[in-house]
Parts: structure tokens; C-alpha cells; sequence
């Protein structure tokens, strides 16, 4: 079945997002960063992504502390689970990690995204080289192309979905498909 450019993307967030956890893993890192904003170096996690090639907004706005160890294992910890809205929801873990070498993120762990109701995991975030507008999210052995300008900036946690709050998550997705569709059908042929 082929995937649309909406597929695409989804898929390829959910694969950032799915191995992030493996990225600043402290026990395997080398040189464990403790905060974020203010870390002892002056890097933050944030300034770190591009130096591989990756946007900021590969992670959310609520990282509390990194680790990166000299072989690219990574470990990210959050203040907690948390979703972002990009072309598709976006979950990641409290915990995310990975493998970052230049251009992407392998084993990625700790990232999900939502496609029709269905959480799936992103195994990897791989961008071109040399840069171009692309950005791939690797899901099993599907890999979702998303225009990474969406990525740019960090974005905000919504923080985690009570039972209730993913129903209606659920419920507001499809709705907002539906209305898509028929007014996309309403559209005069040419």
C-alpha cells in the first residue's frame, strides 16, 4: 500500500521519536551532561543535534538532562512522557535513546508515533547529506519522508494523555479526517 507525504512524515517523526531515549543514555555515555539549558560546557542538547546534521526540533522543549558517550550512544531524560503535534502526534518517552552519528540516529527507543489510531515505533531519523527540505522517520521497514522546516524550532510538551484525553485525541483525529475528506469532496472537478 503506498504511503502519501502525510504518511511519510508521520512515519519518520514516529522514528525520531521512537530512538531518541537511546541518544543520551548515562550509563553508556562518557561524559554525562546534566542540564539542558545550562550544562558545564555550554552545550545544550539542543545546540548538539545540528553538529550531526539533525534539526533542534527532533526533541521536545522538556529535556532535563543528556549524556552522549564517544561512540554515539545517546540518553535523553525528560520531565516525563509528553506529546507533540507535528504533521502526525508524536509521543516520546520519559526516557529516550539512540546511536547519533552524522546525518541521523540509529536504535532509536522511547519514540512512538500515531498513524489511524495505531502507536508505532520509530526506529531511526535519518536527514540527507548534504542537507536538503527531507527528513526520514524509519518504522519497521517503512520509512516516512517529512519536510523537516517542522522540526526547526523546539516544541512545546503537551504532557501525557490520561485515558479519557487519548479517547478524545482519538475522537478529534478522525473527526478532523472526515471533514478533510468531504470537503475535499465538496471540491468542484476540473
Amino acid at each position: 500500500m503506498p504511503f502519501d507525504m502525510a504518511s511519510s512524515s508521520f512515519l519518520l517523526l514516529l522514528f525520531f521519536l521512537l530512538h531518541l531515549p537511546l541518544l543520551f543514555l548515562p550509563t553508556l555515555a562518557a561524559g554525562h551532561v546534566e542540564s539542558p539549558a545550562s550544562p558545564s560546557n555550554g552545550t545544550t542538547v539542543y545546540d548538539l543535534l545540528p553538529e550531526y546534521g539533525l534539526p533542534p526540533g527532533v526533541l521536545p522543549d522538556t529535556v532535563k538532562t543528556f549524556s552522549l558517550a564517544s561512540n554515539g550512544r545517546f540518553v535523553v531524560e525528560l520531565y516525563g512522557p509528553c506529546y507533540v503535534d507535528f504533521e502526525y502526534l508524536v509521543y516520546y518517552a520519559p526516557s529516550v535513546s539512540g546511536v547519533i552519528k552524522y546525518g541521523g540516529i540509529q536504535s532509536l527507543e522511547g519514540v512512538q508515533v500515531r498513524r489511524f489510531m495505531i502507536w508505532f515505533d520509530v526506529g531511526g531519523i535519518v536527514v540527507d547529506v548534504p542537507s536538503s527540505e527531507f527528513i526520514y522517520f524509519q518504522v519497521g521497514w517503512i520509512t516516512r519522508k517529512l519536510r523537516i522546516e517542522q522540526f526547526q524550532t523546539v516544541h512545546s510538551c503537551r504532557g501525557s494523555l490520561s485515558l479519557l484525553g487519548r479517547a478524545k485525541e482519538v475522537a478529534r483525529s478522525m473527526l478532523e479526517k472526515t471533514l478533510l475528506i468531504s470537503a475535499i469532496s465538496q471540491i468542484p472537478g476540473p
